[in-house]
């Protein structure tokens, strides 16, 4: 059995490695030419959702920085949840590589998921990181479809794999987002939508330099027989 889990590993792992290679070839060659830009933003929201599950039962703070250099980014992002609650606690570091197309843009991504308040382990521990490694697809805007797909490679013996569909239908963006096998991540015992609704947003500009974006979200865990509501603004 244990062999068969490090085959397992090893099946999945490399093209994990070539993924993240590429991400890396690909930004060694847009560095030197492109145009850097730095971004700094938050978002306050009624409560932290992910992928169909709560995540402090708060509401949140969720600021990010990011740094693009071309079609390469890197950053962090964090959840705080106002009522102290560690389970709302979270810090991760990104890394993408866009593509652009005609027939949309197509993104390499690697998440380094990290949760500083969790009592049983330490920051600087390697058990303390969860890294997911992703595509993406974002369509035209003839062709308003979106769709990503990620696995867990480290600290997660599920491999816990989720796939995301989403469409623009004028102001409203639906999605589903569903993983096909047991996870014990996203709290499933076998294949199953657990993340699919309907959101909307509204800038609200008070000067040529100062807007407030609004974002509702109506989400449902169908596996988990959970309903969010949810709303939030952008600074």
């Amino acid at each position: 059995m244990e062999i068969n889990r490090n085959q397992q590993k090893n099946t999945i792992m490399k093209p994990i490695y070539k993924a993240i290679l590429v991400i890396i070839i690909f930004a060694g060659m847009v560095i030197q030419e492109a145009e850097a830009q730095a971004e700094l933003g938050v978002d306050i929201m009624s409560r932290y959702v992910w992928r169909g599950t709560d995540f402090g039962n708060s509401p949140s703070i969720q600021p990010d920085i990011s740094y693009s250099v071309g079609n390469f980014t890197i950053g962090t992002w964090a959840a705080i949840a106002t009522n102290g609650n560690p389970d709302g606690s979270e810090i991760d570091w990104y890394a993408s590589y866009d593509i652009s197309t005609s027939a949309g843009t197509f993104s390499l991504m690697v998440t380094d998921y990290t949760f500083p308040e969790d009592p049983t382990g330490s920051y600087f521990s390697k058990s303390s990181h969860f890294i997911e490694t992703a595509l993406g697809y974002e369509g035209t805007e003839s062709f308003p479809v979106s769709f990503m797909t990620g696995v867990f490679v480290t600290n997660d013996d599920d491999y816990s794999i989720y796939s995301e569909l989403g469409f623009s239908a004028g102001p409203f963006d639906l999605f589903m987002g569903f993983t096909p096998a047991k996870s014990a991540l996203y709290g499933t015992s076998k294949a199953g939508v657990i993340h699919t609704g309907i959101g909307t947003s509204k800038e609200i500009r008070f000067s040529d330099s100062f807007s407030l974006s609004l974002t509702g979200q109506i989400a449902v865990n169908p596996y988990a027989k959970d309903t969010f509501f949810l709303m939030g603004f952008s600074l």
